[in-house]
């Protein structure tokens, strides 16, 4: 059986085409970040997006959070300095999105 060339990029994960008269995608859309950077506990968060979470002596299982730019990565009450972020995959916060933003 074959698939339409679309319905196997979709399945892929690729992007799907982009649909005639609209303007592409911008870079606040989300990007995939395999092995991405690890950031501490005080360090400020450059991009909102979705971080995986690894406490120090595995007191909790690794957990993913969002976070948003221009905020500081919290210390863990167990771990405290411990604990590190991994960004998995960035994300705009949705009223930062241009479809879904907050008139001023």
């Amino acid at each position: 059986m074959s698939f339409p060339r679309f319905a196997v990029s979709v399945a892929r994960g690729l992007s799907r085409p982009r649909a005639a008269g609209l303007p592409p995608r911008s870079s606040r859309h989300a990007t995939r970040m395999p092995g991405g950077p690890k950031f501490k506990a005080g360090d400020s968060v450059r991009q909102t997006g979705i971080y995986e979470v690894t406490h120090d002596r595995d007191h909790r299982a690794a957990h993913d959070v969002v976070m948003l730019a221009d905020d500081v990565f919290p210390s863990c009450e167990t771990c405290d300095q411990r604990v590190r972020f991994r960004l998995v995959r960035t994300a705009p916060y949705i009223f930062q999105d241009q479809d879904f933003e907050e008139p001023r």
